[in-house]
């Protein structure tokens, strides 16, 4: 499918943070994807692009950890996976659980022990994944929270006065599912589309508008330009160190393939010739193969 902007995607992780630090795009998409009423959000981790030497070996396979404190105090880390891992869900619930000590860590230095669980905050997570986790899921957006197994009524904790809310949740958006799910909200598919770097199939919201301009490289300055070029310049590197990676890797299993297939054939008793004749292999190939 085409790709609305040939030249960078929103989940490169130098325009995902420029794309983050606008509270009102943040705010935006928090409401739309966890469904919260949320009036504005104040960006108070992992919003600056860094002019720093990206390294070779760097992976990102996490292009950017956003935390977003809402006005009512709840916070969310927003997080981009631009390459599949194994145990990203454990990492993302740890991720949420750190947070939520520390938040009452802090309470308890402030002196505020005996109000430190009253005062706790919800913090609840977005991961957008380019490659599909929820394997057995077919929504491209699944959201998750504590509930009764019998009822479905959630299990909400009271806190700062009195408010009663799940101080857990996280949402998921799979970008690669974005065709097979029929069922999506308008606003849910214009975020799939924003990040998936897909044409929008209405016209965006005035958030995503927003946050789409800021990958109009016209609008770039000359240093942000020097460095979102560098940054598509490593990992199209690594892209193409990966790709030849696994074609090696292949080659490697299909020579050791062949060579225990010779093996097996010389030890039922067949010729060199009929094997050339049954395998396409030449009798040098399989003179190599037995050496």
């Amino acid at each position: 499918m085409q790709k609305r902007h040939a030249h960078v995607s929103p989940t490169l992780d130098i325009m995902a943070k420029k794309i983050f630090s606008l509270p009102e795009v943040t705010a935006a998409f928090i409401r739309d994807i966890l469904e919260l009423d949320v009036a504005d959000a104040q960006i108070v981790e992992g919003s600056q692009p860094h002019s720093m030497a990206y390294e070779e070996d760097d992976l990102f396979s996490t292009a950017v950890d956003v935390r977003a404190k809402l006005h009512d105090g709840t916070e969310v880390i927003i997080e981009i996976q631009i390459r599949k891992q194994q145990y990203f869900l454990n990492r993302f619930h740890y991720y949420l659980a750190i947070q939520l000590v520390e938040n009452v860590q802090k309470l308890r230095q402030q002196g505020q022990t005996h109000k430190m669980y009253e005062q706790m905050e919800p913090v609840y997570g977005i991961a957008i994944l380019e490659k599909s986790l929820l394997l057995d899921e077919e929504a491209a957006i699944n959201k998750y929270w504590l509930t009764n197994s019998r009822s479905g009524k959630q299990l909400k904790a009271y806190y700062k006065n009195g408010k009663h809310q799940n101080l857990l949740q996280v949402a998921f958006l799979e970008l690669d599912k974005y065709n097979k799910d029929e069922n999506l909200t308008d606003a849910g598919r214009q975020w799939l589309e924003f990040f998936g770097n897909l044409p929008f199939t209405k016209a965006p919201s005035q958030a995503v508008a927003h946050a789409d301009s800021l990958l109009d490289s016209s609008s770039w300055t000359k240093e942000e330009k020097t460095m979102i070029d560098e940054r598509i310049r490593i990992q199209e590197n690594y892209d193409m160190t990966l790709e030849t990676a696994i074609d090696e890797a292949r080659e490697e299993g299909l020579v050791q393939g062949r060579k225990q297939l010779v093996c097996e054939m010389i030890s039922r008793g067949m010729t060199p010739d009929l094997i050339s004749e049954m395998t396409g292999l030449s009798l040098e190939e399989i003179e190599t193969l037995l050496s």
